[in-house]
């Protein structure tokens, strides 16, 4: 009971920082032009994606199949909407020239890491049917980046699927993972990981991403951090991590600049900035 009214106020306190750094950006965004929208698309009943479209990825829709990005919002699993993430998923499109999925999800604690995980294979199930997508590369931000990691490895993987006790296939193949200012690893003892998996239904690698891919192998990764990042030291864990298991990976660490700040996922506020933009095309 304790450590659920800690992680409880962990919680509510996490959401209203959140909020309060969120909603002034959010207001102050513009949009480039030269992207089509195809907003809030339901797919699966209950929640809905966006399409970002450039006019070269209209054109691969008519081709065998296409490839697109899955691209999932942080917000330690608790918090957020796929519009935290539009300016860059539309900025990451534009430059991609490559179809962007942008997908809200179900958060914690109103479900737990497998129902987050059903719902992404859900969205990848419905654009695999409505986009005719075959590849996929996935990207997220923060805690958005531990579910791209995650999907990567149980889209490519049919035991580690299995024994994450995921049902059904997937036509498709993950090849590539960017995690921006990503997570990998939490406790069931402390906020967030106390909300994956209150049923202990869950394999144990959940709280360590490493050892899932030990197991299982992953993509290749490319991982972005900034030198005032605050999870910059988990992003360092990772990639060294990454260094002793001989994942192939690219690695950068952006370091603040002028009024340039490398906060907290500062690619997704500012894809703008040099530094986002350099972000973006080391995924492309």
């Amino acid at each position: 009971m304790l450590r659920h009214m800690i992680c409880e106020r962990f919680r509510k306190q996490f959401i209203d920082n959140c909020i309060a750094f969120d909603t002034p950006r959010l207001e102050s965004e513009t949009y480039p032009e030269d992207v089509k929208v195809e907003a809030d698309i339901l797919y699966d009943g209950k929640h809905a994606l966006d399409y970002y479209i450039p006019a070269a990825a209209e054109n691969d829709m008519l081709s065998s199949g296409q490839k697109a990005y899955l691209l999932i919002h942080g917000g330690a699993f608790v918090y957020g909407s796929k519009l935290l993430d539009k300016r860059f998923g539309m900025f990451l499109a534009q430059q991609s020239g490559k179809l962007v999925v942008n997908i809200d999800y179900t958060l914690m604690p109103e479900g737990g890491l497998k129902q987050q995980m059903e719902d992404i294979f859900a969205a990848i199930r419905f654009i695999v049917q409505d986009k005719n997508v075959k590849t996929i590369y996935t990207i997220g931000d923060s805690a958005g980046g531990y579910l791209a990691l995650l999907t990567g490895i149980l889209v490519n993987s049919k035991k580690a699927k299995k024994d994450f006790g995921l049902p059904g296939s997937v036509p498709v193949t993950v090849s590539n993972v960017h995690m921006i200012c990503g997570a990998f690893e939490d406790s069931p003892k402390r906020f967030a990981g106390y909300y994956f998996d209150r049923k202990n239904e869950l394999p144990h690698f959940i709280y360590n991403l490493t050892e899932a891919i030990s197991a299982y192998g992953c993509p290749p990764l490319v991982l972005t951090t900034g030198d005032k990042d605050s999870m910059l030291g988990e992003n360092r864990k990772l990639q060294f991590q990454l260094e002793k298991m001989e994942i192939p990976h690219t690695y950068k660490e952006f370091q603040s600049k002028d009024d340039r700040v490398m906060h907290h996922v500062f690619a997704i506020a500012h894809p703008d900035w040099p530094e986002g933009m350099e972000s973006i095309r080391m995924s492309i």
